[in-house]
């Protein structure tokens, strides 16, 4: 009795034995794999960084040039007006002159 005690305990043993080195097993295959995915991960954080930083640039490229581009129209604007200013100084003294003339 004995013995056939000390058999089913031994079997007993190296069937929970196989059964965790196969939970052993598939635990060390899903640490590779979350690590291999946290190494992909970090790439995608690290290359998603790099595209912020570029964009920032571009942000900042982007509202100097606006701003060239509004100080440009502003001098536009401005050269403009003073045209308007200055013909419509020409035409008074055209339609003064040409007042005179018509009443001489």
């Amino acid at each position: 009795k004995h013995k056939d005690f000390c058999v089913d305990e031994f079997n007993t043993n190296k069937l929970q034995t196989e059964k965790k080195d196969h939970e052993k097993t598939d635990l060390i295959a899903q640490i590779e794999d979350l690590e291999m995915t946290i190494q992909q991960l970090a790439k995608s954080i690290d290359t998603l960084k790099a595209e912020i930083a570029e964009m920032q640039v571009q942000m900042k490229r982007a509202g100097e040039d606006r701003e060239r581009e509004n100080k440009e129209f502003q001098t536009t604007v401005a050269d403009q007006r003073e045209t308007q200013k200055l013909l419509k100084a020409a035409l008074s003294v055209l339609a003064d002159f040409y007042k005179k003339s018509e009443a001489a």
